[in-house]
């Protein structure tokens, strides 16, 4: 039993560690962020912006690398298609 609670134990300490590597880029200004994208290839620049949800007036910042962005469109892009042109029974709206 011992054991087991020291097992569990390092592996909360260690799953912390790895939780603390992400880069908080919410929180960073827009001069740190120029200056990070600065130092890494263009797909992996990453872009803040405030995204306005509909019906709501609180504004959320976002931050997303290019290479997200870009397969975010994609995936809406494929399934507004699907919803347009996938002309199956299960899917047509009469």
């Amino acid at each position: 039993m011992k054991n087991l609670l020291g097992i569990v134990s390092i592996t909360i300490v260690l799953s912390s560690c790895n939780a603390t590597d992400r880069t908080p880029f919410r929180k960073m200004t827009e001069e740190e962020l120029i200056a990070y994208n600065s130092n890494i290839p263009l797909e992996h620049n990453v872009f803040c912006f405030e995204d306005v949800r509909t019906g709501s007036f609180i504004k959320k910042k976002r931050c997303m690398t290019l290479r997200d962005i870009i397969d975010n469109v994609e995936a809406n892009s494929n399934w507004i298609g699907t919803l347009n042109y996938d002309s199956t029974p299960e899917r047509s709206f009469r």
